[in-house]
């Protein structure tokens, strides 16, 4: 559980930090059930460039247009939550671009 405990951390931890690079709402959620809440109705196109990345891309879905619902197994990796986090920040980006 202590493991479990660690990576909702990490993950809060950087989705708020990419909140506050893009001017985001933040995030919230309990454990390693998160969303981050976005500023615009940015999220289904988010989802689709992930969908783009398979079979190494992210598992993640759209609840609402400004919502990102993230949903990683409890016995996610320090490493894979680093690799989501970087992954999104590109995804983002690239979305912001368009």
């Amino acid at each position: 559980m202590e493991s479990v405990n660690d990576r909702a951390k990490q993950l809060s931890e950087g989705l708020l930090a990419l909140s506050a690079k893009y001017g985001m709402k933040g995030e919230r959620g309990m454990g390693l059930l998160c969303m981050l809440i976005m500023d615009r109705d940015d999220g289904p196109a988010i989802v689709e460039a992930a969908c783009n990345l398979a079979p190494n891309g992210l598992l993640l879905n759209a609840p609402r247009g400004n919502l990102l619902r993230f949903i990683p197994a409890l016995n996610v990796t320090a490493e894979e939550i680093d690799t989501m986090l970087t992954q999104l920040d590109g995804l983002i980006a690239q979305v912001h671009k368009a």
